[in-house]
């Protein structure tokens, strides 16, 4: 079992085909599913008051939309799903409730010729309606008094993100080009390169090399890679978890928390040591395809599409990880005393000064949550942290850089409390893209739709519908496919000759093992040669 990345999509498409009435098959036996999982199947808590009261707003959102008052709808819908979603139990304890006002709020969108926010909300239904889907399964979804069918809202999400990608390639087209393309495109128009930085690339390597030599070709091409630049390794062969006074509030068994989380714990415990600039995480089942491509050049690109070039000195790293290594420091020793609430004693130690209180600057001002994360650090923080991908459903998590700072610790570790307790979150298909879905996008979407009036510009490039820090590149330059996998999803961009990394996540959902393999070899000596796996020990 290797650490998650962009399994999300190999779920999604997993769904779309049990949702086909000739693949259902019988239900797992219970012994096939883990003890962690096994305590949310069949958990219907939709007929709580406060779900009977979420039907009642939800049937004035219909009433609105359905006399064409598509604007009083959107805002109706928004004001209606703001309280629920700041808390994560409450929202996923009747997912296909907010998986529904959450699509409504798309058709809203979609009539008010706002696609793009449209598409935004589709993605986060698309959150919800996943983990009913799993929890409980297609027929309880599509004969509920909610208003939504499971495959045709899935189809509904795919069509729109097909339509922002394509316009995304309209306004921006750089990020058609390779990465080492598009990097030298964006320098021209900003003028600047970025010097040497420290970069430590994290992986997590858990295969079995009897079945599959991916794990080995993979640290060749990474050994490599880093060697060539002066990058440092951090490798795990299994998944770590990372230790500090929080701990404690991991109340489930380890083994019942998903591998897909230890991605998390590795940034966590790389950040934690302060020696980098920035932090690379890297999913075992890619490789580097053109070498010569910086990282440097890859984080200049995103920044200066996110209109901060200029940002990136070696004075201000050097600053971000002093303040980030006291943080740590502060943090790792915990309260002297015991305080009367933990999360608050650390969320007292996290506060930085973003200006007003979010309740001030927002329109929808009962979206902040300060446990949750979504309080002033998230929305004003305005230099680049995370340089991520979007695929065709959302965030793609398999290849990521991230800042060494201040505002990406806070990041990680809101994330991490995502799966305190008993969390529905820790259990979700797409783990811990849910929870970092849930913090970059979700709030930010809301917020817009809740400035609705006849001026309200749909969301782009200026302004994209999550949060500021996190710089863009396109799926072609960091997350692409090879042919065999790219054709079986819509949701991934298939991987091209010149391009920078190839990833394979989601193969052995399309071919047998055997198959795989020598698809990681054929890769492999595109860019080695013989010797180099000939000679390694």
């Amino acid at each position: 079992m290797a650490a998650a990345g962009g399994w999300s999509f190999q779920v999604l498409h997993m769904l779309l085909l049990l949702s086909q009435p000739e693949a259902q098959g019988p239900p797992l036996p219970e012994s096939q599913v883990s003890p962690g999982l096994r305590q949310w199947i069949g958990l219907d808590m939709c007929g709580h008051e406060r779900w009977i009261a979420f039907h009642g707003g939800l049937a004035q959102v219909v009433g609105h939309f359905n006399a064409q008052r598509f604007g009083p709808a959107l805002t109706a819908a928004t004001e209606l799903l703001a309280p629920i979603a700041k808390d994560t139990e409450a929202a996923f304890s009747c997912a296909t409730a907010v998986a529904s006002a959450l699509t409504l709020a798309a058709q809203c969108s979609d009539q008010l010729q706002l696609p793009v926010l449209g598409a935004r909300f589709r993605q986060m239904s698309a959150i919800f309606g996943s983990f009913d889907y799993q929890m409980k399964g297609e027929d309880y979804m599509d004969q509920s008094p909610w208003p939504i069918q499971w495959k045709q809202n899935m189809e509904g999400i795919l069509r729109s993100m097909s339509y922002m990608k394509q316009r995304e390639l309209q306004l921006e087209p750089w990020k058609g080009l390779p990465m080492r393309a598009a990097a030298a495109e964006r320098r021209s128009k900003s003028g600047r390169r970025i010097g040497e930085l420290e970069v430590a690339i994290v992986t997590v390597c858990d295969y079995d090399p009897s079945q599959t030599p991916l794990a080995r070709l993979s640290t060749l091409n990474r050994d490599a890679y880093a060697r060539r630049h002066g990058y440092e390794i951090v490798m795990y062969e299994k998944a770590p978890v990372f230790e500090d006074p929080l701990s404690s509030l991991l109340t489930e068994p380890a083994e019942w928390r998903p591998a897909a989380w230890s991605k998390v714990d590795a940034l966590l415990a790389t950040l934690a040591e302060a020696r980098h600039d920035w932090v690379m995480w890297l999913d075992c089942d890619s490789f580097f395809m053109d070498q010569e491509v910086r990282l440097e050049d890859a984080i200049a690109a995103a920044e200066s599409s996110a209109g901060a070039a200029g940002q990136e000195d070696g004075n201000s790293a050097k600053q971000d990880r002093a303040k980030l290594r006291e943080l740590v420091q502060r943090w790792l020793d915990g309260p002297q005393k015991k305080p009367a609430d933990l999360l608050d004693w650390y969320d007292d130690l996290l506060a930085n000064d973003y200006g007003n209180s979010l309740e001030q600057q927002l329109q929808l001002p009962s979206l902040a949550n300060r446990t949750l994360g979504w309080s002033e650090w998230l929305f004003g923080e305005r230099r680049p942290q995370i340089v991520a991908s979007e695929d065709g459903l959302m965030l793609n998590t398999g290849v990521m850089l991230v800042r060494a700072s201040t505002w990406t610790w806070q990041f990680f570790q809101k994330v991490r409390w995502m799966t305190f307790g008993r969390s529905p979150v820790t259990q979700h298909p797409w783990w811990e893209q849910t929870a970092m879905v849930y913090l970059l996008q979700f709030p930010f979407v809301l917020a817009h739709a809740a400035n609705w009036n006849q001026q309200l510009e749909d969301l782009g490039p200026q302004q994209p519908g999550h949060a500021p820090a996190w710089a863009e590149l396109a799926q072609k330059h960091i997350n692409g496919y090879p042919p065999l996998v790219a054709s079986a999803l819509m949701t991934h961009t298939t991987f091209d000759r010149g391009d920078f990394i190839v990833s394979f996540s989601g193969c052995k959902i399309y071919s047998s093992q055997e198959v795989c393999n020598q698809l990681f070899m054929n890769y492999f000596f595109q860019v080695h040669d013989l010797s180099e796996l000939s000679t390694d020990p």
